[in-house]
Formats: C-alpha cells, structure tokens, sequence
C-alpha cells in the first residue's frame, strides 16, 4: 500500500478543512485547519500524524454569530493558546517536510493535492492566509471535492433516466446517504476524516454504479 497512486505522479493527496469567523475571506478569518494525509486506498496515512492547529484571529470584532454557532467556536477562547498566522506558516512547512514527498527532475518537491467539501470556500481562505505564491508553491491544482463528486453522480444519473442519488450535497447529507459516522460536525479534522470516506464511497459508487 502506497501513499500515492500512480497518476497522482509522487504528489500526496490530503484533505483539507477550515473553521472561520464567517464566509467573506476578504473580511473574514481562518481560527482552525485541518490537513489530513491519504494513502493510495483514500484512507488516512498513519505514519504522518495531521496538521491540526488553531489560529488567533487578528479582527476577532468581525466574527459574525451565525458562523460562530455554526462552528461553535468561541471566538474569546481561540484567541488563547493558539498560534499567530506567521508561526503558524512555519509550522504547516515543517509539517509538510514531514510528508516526504519526492522531487521533480528540476528539484522541486511535489505538491499536496487537495480534496474537499466544497473546497472553493477553504482554498479562498488559505490563499488569504499564506499567500497565493505560497499556496501554489505547496498544494496542486487539481483538487477533488465530494460536493462537485455528488452533483456529478446526481448528473450523471440524470442523463441515464435513474433516480437522482442526493437531493442534497452537503456533508452531513452524503455522511447519512454514504451510511458515514460524522461526529462533531464542523471541527475541521472531523470534518477531514468523514470527507475522506464519502470519497472514498462516491469513488466506488461511480465505479459500480
């Protein structure tokens, strides 16, 4: 068993998840993240533990309430013990170095291919957090995403005259269709470890499908 399939070319998929104050990442903050390594079965790497931190906000003012209780993150709280963005940059390429991820023929290590809940949303976050020369420089392009994986199967079935499979995309809907355990919902590494296995399920539904 490998950690990266053939046609992922040396790259280490891993998931990625994010806690914020709100949806707006011009305005609003990263206060938690979540990346959590594959191996070649969509299955979490044991041999790489997840980088897993929280972030203190630096406008904890413009935390909007009803993505706090959503979260349920309490923003006075996240502001203790937890780390300032630049550390926290330094750590996530530390952790990263921990991946061992081979190099290109020009030198270059290979990169984090990301996979996602609606991953749009928390790659506008990421970006504003390091920067989008530093996100290119560490994660791929080509990422995956369990939501556009459903509307895809959802379209699929359309065009063959099937019943359509969710008549909802978001994760906690495809964890009860997907028969999935989600435990505490909207904790990024929770949310990570459940978002691997309805991928891992919709991969082989669209196989056998």
């Amino acid at each position: 068993m490998g950690n990266s399939m053939q046609h992922w070319n040396g790259n280490q998929m891993c998931v990625i998840d994010t806690e914020t104050t709100g949806l707006n990442p011009l305005y609003n903050e990263i206060i938690q993240i979540a990346i959590l390594p594959l191996d070649s079965n969509i299955v979490p790497r044991k041999d790489v533990a997840p980088f897993y931190i929280n972030l203190i906000p630096e406008f904890p003012e413009r935390a909007d309430r009803e993505a706090m209780k959503i979260n349920k993150i309490n923003i006075k709280d996240i502001s203790v013990g937890s780390l300032d963005k630049e550390k926290a940059k330094d750590l996530l390429i530390d952790w990263i170095g921990k991946l061992g991820l081979p190099t290109t023929k020009w030198g270059n290590p290979k990169k984090i291919i990301p996979l996602g809940q609606n991953y749009a949303f928390d790659r506008s976050f990421i970006e504003q957090w390091l920067g989008r020369d530093m996100y290119e420089e560490y994660f791929h392009y080509a990422f995956r995403d369990t939501m556009r994986s459903a509307i895809y199967l959802n379209d699929r079935a359309a065009c063959h005259a099937e019943k359509v499979p969710y008549s909802k995309v978001g994760l906690g809907w495809l964890c009860s269709q997907l028969k999935v355990q989600h435990e505490r919902g909207h904790d990024a590494l929770q949310d990570c470890i459940s978002t691997a296995e309805v991928y891992r399920r919709l991969i082989a539904q669209g196989v056998m499908g």
